[in-house]
């Protein structure tokens, strides 16, 4: 929906200079002799865009921190993860605002089908981390080559796959490897299982049909480069990197409300799949070559690591269409759990309780 937040009555050449300076603002330059962004630290580049459009979250510190632990709550030898789905509700809402207020990188609302969770500790009742799920970017070129999809098998099987577009621990469960912990989750059987309950009945956006609602494979991708929580983890691999291309430095710095009012009605509203990340990149591009900027502009270098999780063993003959039975891999909480703490919490034990005593 366009809303008019910026004055409809700003000329092109108006607009144009507001982006530019809205990129100045985060350390982002355009070189029209080089025709090409010019970005010396994405860290605090990205860290500052957090700051934009994730630090709302922390006024609601007072009205969730019944929900939040300290040190003191935490036995590490007791930590024990449980699921909750995270529902409209104000407490939810709020909770959820507060935990994403740590993300360093912005934080969208995820695209189309969605599924969020709070993740929770057995022993204390309170807030591990977050894990949100949301439809995939329809095209993604490292995913697509790994799995060896055409077009038309994407189009048919990308139903049955989902993108971790927020995972990790907050404090202070990211001292002690809370973010392993929540990737693990992705594998608990609850999550395949809500997925296929809560989308057994529905239509797929793309094509109309009721399809099988079998979520085969999880993927994600690292905000710098390679990220420490996949690194060495059971059943996620590291694939490759993305080409660099991104729309965030340009819609969270508060320009998407400056380019979308000049995008025509019928180029603005041909969206489908839930308004997924690739509409919004075909805007952007309207937009910029409506008001003669480069859609170079969304070049910025922002390398990516991609990393896929799958959950079932015939993963990719199912995903290629090779068969219509699926075989899900032997995943249990109770095992996963037991593996993080056997491989990632007892050798560290030690380091790791003076970590969370010396927050």
């Amino acid at each position: 929906m366009k809303n008019n937040f910026v004055d409809s009555e700003l000329t092109k050449e108006s607009r144009k200079q507001l982006i530019l300076e809205k990129l100045e603002d985060y350390g982002i330059y355009w070189s029209e002799e080089k025709n090409k962004i010019q970005a010396y630290d994405f860290r605090e580049i990205q860290r500052r865009l957090a700051e934009r459009t994730n630090s709302k979250g922390k006024e609601y510190f007072n009205k969730v921190v019944d929900s939040l632990a300290l040190p003191s709550d935490i036995n590490i030898l007791k930590v024990n993860p449980y699921l909750v789905a995270v529902e409209s509700k104000t407490s939810h809402q709020r909770l959820w605002a507060y935990a994403s207020s740590f993300w360093s990188i912005p934080i969208s609302n995820g695209y189309g089908r969605r599924m969020r969770y709070f993740i929770f500790d057995g022993q204390n009742n309170k807030l591990i981390g977050i894990l949100g799920l949301c439809d995939p970017v329809i095209g993604l070129g490292v995913r697509d080559k790994s799995i060896g999809w055409s077009k038309d098998q994407k189009l048919r099987k990308l139903y049955n796959c989902l993108t971790a577009y927020i995972l990790g621990a907050i404090p202070p469960y990211n001292l002690i490897l809370g973010s392993k912990l929540i990737a693990l989750t992705v594998m608990f059987p609850q999550i395949r299982q809500d997925f296929h309950q809560k989308y057994k009945d529905r239509n797929s956006l793309i094509s109309g049909e009721n399809k099988d609602s079998y979520l085969a494979y999880v993927d994600t991708l690292g905000a710098f480069g390679k990220s420490a929580i996949y690194n060495r983890l059971i059943n996620w691999e590291f694939i490759d990197y993305t080409k660099g291309q991104s729309h965030l430095h340009i819609t969270a710095n508060g320009s998407w409300e400056i380019i979308k009012e000049i995008v025509p009605d019928h180029i603005f509203e041909t969206y489908k799949f839930g308004k997924g990340p690739n509409w919004k990149m075909r805007i952007l591009k309207a937009g910029l070559r409506e008001l003669g900027l480069s859609t170079d502009m969304l070049s910025i270098g922002w390398q990516r690591a991609y990393y896929r999780c799958p959950l079932a063993q015939n993963w990719n003959q199912y995903l290629l269409g090779e068969t219509d039975e699926i075989v899900w891999k032997d995943f249990e909480k109770d095992k996963l759990v037991k593996y993080w703490y056997e491989r990632w919490i007892n050798p560290r034990l030690d380091v790791l309780s003076h970590k969370l005593m010396s927050s």
